[in-house]
């Protein structure tokens, strides 16, 4: 885990349009790693298009909730999105933990 690496990737990456567990203009991804398997959001930031266009299921149900606006793609290497995954996942603890107090 490289959460420090993932920190400096969500926020150049992700964090204009997605919050940890606010909705800014796409979905906030606390937990996103419970409702998706890694593999399958590796795919997505790579090209939500692509996934949409396949008739996924999944991507097409985010794709009618957000006003059909499609995910910009990505290039990033599937060890960065993990490394985003688990920067998500750590900030995750930090809001139950504040939540709690």
């Amino acid at each position: 885990m490289n959460i420090a690496s993932g920190d400096a990737l969500f926020k150049g990456n992700c964090a204009q349009c997605h919050g940890i567990v606010e909705v800014i203009v796409g979905p906030a991804l606390a937990g996103v790693r419970k409702r998706r398997p890694e593999k399958w959001l590796h795919a997505w930031v790579k090209n939500s298009s692509k996934l949409v266009a396949s008739g996924d299921e999944y991507a097409l149900k985010i794709y009618e909730q957000y006003d059909k606006q499609q995910m910009p793609s990505y290039n990033l290497s599937n060890e960065e999105i993990s490394q985003i995954l688990d920067y998500v996942e750590s900030q995750e603890v930090r809001y139950v933990v504040s939540a709690i107090n």
